[in-house]
């Protein structure tokens, strides 16, 4: 049903030209403008950029296929980490092997001196008490350790490196940690034949095993001539390592 219309008389018509709310003008699109950079001064964007940022909106399938590249990269670390387990744990029973089994015990008298690869070393013990004790109790005792080294003859000339391993062992098998000091005499190029050079140490024990422990000391075989391109390989850390611990007798 339609409304009813006025037929007659007439509806009285707005005169020409007095329409009382303007016909709206036809406006024609102006052209998008170009991309812009984002701004960085903190200005408002412009109304075509929220369009031109809703435009990813319509590639859905990018986010599968960055979380895609993301997991293949993260197997290929995860790989990459097993293999540098892997080598890690190799290196560390080669450690572990030389550490445990291929070590040679020698027993040196108080008072004696010791010959590895034609390097005399000597070794004595000492108490000593700094100031205030370095500010521990009457139950600790610091101990003063003094280790001679001498090259015998000229092979033996660039065995120029400090010993590898040192400590303080009592007889039940505990050990102490022992520091070296100083060995200011020591060259590191070349020994000089038949002179001794010092090595001053220390180490802080109880004092029920003050008089008690022994120095167990590891010779390094390591050569001040050998060539930097062989240092870190697996077969120069074999020479170096030194099987042979002595360990010198206090009484």
């Amino acid at each position: 049903m339609y409304p009813d219309q006025q037929v007659w008389p007439p509806a009285q018509r707005e005169p020409a030209g007095g329409v009382t709310q303007p016909l709206p003008a036809v406006q024609v699109p102006a052209p998008a403008p170009p991309p812009t950079p984002p701004a960085s001064d903190g200005h408002e964007p412009s109304p075509a950029e929220p369009e031109q940022a809703a435009a990813p909106e319509a590639a859905q399938p990018a986010p599968r296929r960055r979380r895609r590249t993301a997991l293949i990269a993260a197997g290929a670390v995860v790989a990459s980490l097993l293999t540098t387990a892997a080598q890690t744990y190799d290196g560390y029973l080669f450690y572990d092997q030389q550490t445990t089994e291929a070590t040679k015990e020698i027993v040196v008298a108080a008072g004696q001196a010791a010959t590895v690869n034609n390097v005399e070393w000597k070794a004595s013990i000492k108490p000593f008490k700094p100031e205030g004790n370095g500010g521990y109790g009457p139950e600790v005792t610091w101990l003063q350790v003094d280790i001679t080294k001498k090259a015998v003859d000229e092979s033996s000339a660039t065995l120029t490196a400090l010993p590898s391993e040192l400590r303080l062992e009592d007889r039940a098998g505990r050990t102490w940690a022992v520091e070296i000091a100083s060995d200011a005499e020591r060259p590191t190029d070349r020994l000089e034949v038949g002179k001794e050079y010092k090595i001053t140490a220390g180490a802080i024990v109880p004092t029920a095993v003050a008089n008690e422990v022994e120095l167990m000391l590891r010779p390094s075989n390591y050569r001040s001539d050998t060539p930097t391109d062989q240092l870190l390989t697996r077969e120069n850390a074999e020479r170096s390592r030194n099987p042979e611990v002595l360990r010198f007798r206090r009484r």
